[in-house]
């Protein structure tokens, strides 16, 4: 009797492919996994870049359509005008304007009268600095003021 010869893999090829196999895929999982994190690193990134940009808006019109004053004891900002009053509530890892929260970690705030630094009391411009995960951003808002503010002082 004849035995017929099949074409086939040996064992050894089938271990040698699923051994290789497994290798690539778990490279491939630990890639994504890598990708997946800087993804939401930069969403985060993105997420405070806007948060800053509101709160940079926000406080410039805010100060330029009222009186700003700052008390350190409490530390809060109050905004006055004729027809209403902003509060600013700083903390360290947040803001509190109203009822708005601006999650962002505030690592040193300047207040400044006429160009001159001051700690507490009327101010119009302020300083502050955010240290968030990777980057630090500094803004400055202030009055803007015309000549008529200093003649008729």
């Amino acid at each position: 009797m004849r035995t017929k010869k099949v074409d086939a893999f040996t064992l050894s090829e089938l271990l040698v492919v699923l051994v290789v196999s497994s290798i690539v895929i778990s490279l491939t999982f630990v890639i994504l996994g890598l990708v997946q994190k800087q993804i939401r690193e930069i969403q985060s990134n993105l997420k405070d870049q806007q948060e800053i940009q509101f709160l940079e808006r926000i406080l410039l019109q805010d100060i330029n359509t009222h009186r700003a004053f700052y008390r350190q004891q409490k530390d809060e900002l109050f905004l006055v005008s004729n027809k209403d009053t902003i509060l600013y509530h700083l903390e360290k890892e947040y803001l509190v304007r109203l009822k708005d929260t601006i999650k962002l970690r505030l690592v040193e705030k300047q207040f400044f009268l006429d160009g001159k630094q001051i700690k507490n009391g009327w101010f119009d411009a302020i300083g502050l600095r955010f240290n968030q995960s990777y980057t630090s951003k500094n803004i400055l808002v202030f009055k803007v003021k015309d000549a008529a503010h200093y003649l008729n002082k």
